[in-house]
């Protein structure tokens, strides 16, 4: 039996005329959603928040309109959500991703396969 941990995946990026979208920012746009907050986004993935201002940055910067609304803290706090451009990226980027692995899921299998099987 393989372990799905270790088993042969597909890992892909869809590039786009203004930049490359692919699993690091398609989960910090889930997280977004997830949480309702840059902060809380970066905090639930691991991600410095640095890293997360700056991955939010190069997202808004695929469109002419903005992929994620922020809105500033303070004492009203703050927030982050997708707007309906962003969710439309994150619903074409998962429904090519459930094609690709629909079409590549028998030869991964079998791949898997050849790879449990003992060295000869």
């Amino acid at each position: 039996m393989v372990d799905p941990l270790t088993a042969p995946r597909i890992w892909f990026r869809l590039l786009l005329p203004s930049g490359a979208i692919g699993p690091g920012k398609v989960e910090l746009m889930r997280a977004v959603v997830a949480t309702g907050s840059v902060s809380g986004a970066a905090r639930s993935l691991r991600m410095s928040h640095a890293r997360s201002v700056k991955l939010v940055a190069e997202i808004n910067g695929m469109a002419a309109t903005a992929l994620i609304d922020t809105r500033a803290g303070g004492q009203s706090g703050g927030g982050a959500s997708l707007t309906p451009l962003g969710l439309a990226v994150l619903a074409a980027y998962a429904a090519v991703e459930d094609s690709i692995e629909a079409a590549a899921a028998a030869p991964l299998a079998k791949l898997a396969q050849t790879l449990s099987q003992p060295l000869a």
